[in-house]
């Protein structure tokens, strides 16, 4: 059997909200930002690392149902692929690369996790 060598996992947060989209086809879409820290090993003081990305995540479907889930600052488990793509943008175009979620599973607040990390630090 043939498996994709294009597999993504990421841990983070949520940037903003997720938002729903609705494709003129009826398909839904579900997009929102990651932030992934680089660093585990930070101070306990540190309330943001030193190293952070940030990635632009789209999903598709059965994933809607979780929107109410996918809120400012909520860490989540994310695996999917790569995806890049060409968009216009007033006339320019311009090429975005995206995360495109198979699995999405919310877990703890920002702030839960700040917390749980500083106690794991101590």
């Amino acid at each position: 059997m043939h498996q994709s060598i294009n597999q993504v996992r990421l841990r983070g947060f949520l940037v903003g909200a997720a938002h729903l989209f609705v494709s003129r086809s009826g398909q839904a879409r579900v997009a929102f930002r990651l932030e992934v820290w680089n660093d585990d090993h930070q101070p306990a003081s540190r309330k943001v690392p030193a190293g952070v990305d940030y990635f632009s995540i789209i999903t598709f479907g059965e994933h809607k149902v979780l929107l109410p889930q996918l809120s400012d600052g909520r860490e989540v488990f994310i695996t999917g692929q790569l995806r890049s793509r060409d968009v216009d943008l007033g006339g320019k175009r311009r090429s975005v690369t995206e995360v495109v979620a198979h699995e999405i599973i919310p877990l703890k607040t920002r702030l839960d996790a700040i917390s749980d990390h500083a106690l794991e630090a101590a």
